[in-house]
């Protein structure tokens, strides 16, 4: 039997659970796991039990010996052939998410032999393993024919959809990535001084290097002086809760404007996905009659949902305003909590800003609202900021949760518990590889830092990952001789992005049926696109949600492959698609143009 806390998150979570371990640390063989591919494909192993929907606001329940995983979090791709249960539809064509609609086995045999084939072809002629042929005209088991009944023929590169025999020709020369959020995969050049510093670490001989400029010296000859041994190799416990705490701190006061930052309230991490499932399992008692519930904004990050999940708690959705850009709007929060209750116990509002997947950025007025709720509902605040640092729009700047709460005064600052989260996988370093990144608790009782320094062995950072986030924490002054390289490369980053950003907004705003709300930070467009009727049906006859099945039919036509919207969520009745701004320019209007010009093909076809 662990150790349980009582009340240190504060009075209106009675019950801090450390009786239970993190799922993320060591899951019970007994629940299914997910796979992941290298481009971020996911999904259940095949056998893995279904989960169900109940409830009037669309809280998640467990089926017995499930894992559960909430419909708006599977991260399926187009072009793959593997699709999660959760993105599947109901016999009737309706949609498993509804209420109290357990989802039915299906088979698997398909999907198994989709995912065991050769890459996704890179050239014309190369041969597509994707599994089982399916031709337009030749309806699935149970499924509806894909060829047009009107007298118009389909465009001569319409081609299959779904799953293509092999060796099959494709009308395109390569497949081009347009979903993810990998900057440096996508051709960005790292920060030169970070990179820099970090080799130093880990090659001291570098230090008697001509190439290396005298500052990146300096900082790299600091930081292995406070490594033990002056190696990144040792464990270095002292530098990652100490030292490199102590430089977050003083970051954060210059970027809140001089309120104080205590580096003990500062929490070092690998990432911040381990970590937000470890501060979730901490909320969970399983003692108690009723379950936890977690806010989740929709659109949101798929990573909330699947943390809720492994943690134990039940997932809250509540819908960003559309209408409005985006805007947190907390009178649906209101809603959803009163729904919520008769069914789990609310205790956490997650909050994703910069937004992810749509590019909003909070004003001060919908943050003091959200505070200001936060007090009063006795909500804990998770608040994702891991794209504070690409923000590029100078009239919606960025600012913290933090700050905004400090500066509303004592008597709602010491009623909210807020913990933020900073990655150095996003921004304008976008170093995720390194796995890097920390929290700051705010109003939490110290007792919790010592969880995380005694157990909490799933955020333990790589001291590579340390170290840049030390010389990133603390970039070089002016007068300094990378301080010129620095800026210069910094400023490239947020242009370029604040640039691609208005080509989306400029290209898709010309194209009937699509529309896009204005990208503010972040590296990604969310627009809503239009999919007809015939086209939601042809969709719902395979048991695909539509979005996903207008990102298969691009696929199979041009090679490019975006997001669907149902990964990230969205209200009943619309679809989306996301769109990274990272590609090089002239590669991304070709592509925008090319889904301008589809989207208008599939319209014509299926109107």
């Amino acid at each position: 039997m662990g150790l349980a806390l009582r009340g240190s998150l504060g009075p209106w979570l009675p019950a801090l659970s450390l009786d239970r371990p993190c799922v993320a640390h060591g899951a019970p063989s007994s629940l299914p796991c997910h796979w992941a591919g290298p481009a971020g494909l996911s999904g259940p192993v095949p056998g893995s039990l279904p989960c169900h929907w109940a409830g009037p606001a669309g809280l998640m329940e467990l089926a017995p010996g499930s894992l559960p995983r909430a419909s708006h979090t599977s991260t399926h791709l187009p072009g793959v052939g593997c699709t999660s249960l959760a993105s599947r539809k109901g016999p009737q064509g309706e949609s498993e998410s509804g209420p109290a609609n357990l989802c039915q086995s299906y088979p698997r045999e398909k999907e198994n032999a989709a995912c065991a084939g050769e890459p996704v072809p890179r050239g014309r002629g190369q041969r597509a393993h994707l599994g089982q042929a399916f031709t337009p005209g030749e309806p699935e088991e149970g499924g509806a024919s894909s060829v047009d009944d009107g007298s118009e023929p389909p465009p001569p590169w319409w081609g299959h959809f779904a799953l293509c025999p092999q060796g099959e020709e494709k009308p395109f020369r390569e497949v081009i990535w347009c979903h993810s959020g990998d900057p440096h995969a996508a051709g960005q050049r790292p920060i030169t001084f970070l990179r820099q510093v970090a080799a130093i670490c880990a090659y001291p001989e570098l230090l008697h290097a001509d190439s290396m400029p005298r500052d990146a010296k300096q900082r790299a000859s600091r930081i292995l002086q406070e490594l033990h041994g002056s190696s990144a190799g040792a464990y270095n416990m002292e530098y990652i809760t100490t030292a490199v705490p102590q430089r977050v701190a003083r970051y954060l006061e210059r970027r809140d404007g001089g309120i104080r930052c205590d580096p003990r309230n500062i929490v070092t991490c690998g990432g911040i996905t381990t970590a937000i499932v470890d501060f979730l399992s901490l909320v969970v008692n399983e003692q108690e009659p009723s379950r936890a519930g977690v806010l989740l904004p929709v659109p949101g990050h798929p990573l909330f949902a699947d943390a809720v999940a492994l943690a134990g708690a039940v997932g809250v959705p509540y819908h960003l305003d559309e209408e409005g850009g985006w805007a947190l709007d907390v009178g649906e929060i209101r809603r959803v909590l009163g729904q919520a209750r008769g069914h789990c116990t609310p205790k956490v509002l997650c909050v994703i800003n910069p937004g992810d997947p749509t590019g909003h950025v909070l004003s001060r007025r919908h943050i003091q609202d959200v505070l200001q709720l936060a007090a009063q509902e006795r909500l804990l605040l998770l608040a994702d900021e891991v794209h504070q640092d690409s923000v590029f729009t100078p009239d919606s700047p960025f600012l913290s949760f933090k700050r905004v709460l400090c500066e509303l005064g004592p008597v709602v600052s010491s009623a909210v518990q807020l913990i933020s989260f900073y990655s150095v996988s996003k921004g304008f370093a976008a170093e995720g590889g390194f796995r890097a990144g920390f929290f700051e608790l705010v109003n939490i009782d110290p007792a919790i830092m010592k969880c995380f320094c005694s157990w909490g062995m799933s955020v333990y950072p790589l001291i590579l990952g340390q170290v840049l986030l030390d010389a990133l924490m603390e970039p070089p002054l002016p007068g300094e001789p990378s301080c010129q390289t620095f800026m210069a490369e910094k400023q490239a980053v947020l242009s370029n992005l604040a640039h691609k950003a208005q080509l989306t907004q400029e290209i898709f705003s010309q194209v009937p049926g699509i529309r896009s709300n204005p990208v503010q930070g972040a590296m990604y467009s969310f627009p809503r696109i239009q999919i007809p009727a015939r086209a939601v049906q042809e969709a719902q006859a395979l048991g695909l949600e539509p979005d996903f099945f207008f990102c298969q039919k691009l696929l199979e036509a041009t090679g490019i492959v975006l997001a669907p919207g149902s990964t990230f969520g969205q209200c009943r009745g619309t679809h989306h698609v996301r769109v990274t701004l990272l590609l090089p320019v002239e590669t991304l209007k070709i592509v925008l143009q090319t889904v301008a010009d589809f989207h208008s093909e599939f319209l014509q076809r299926y109107s």
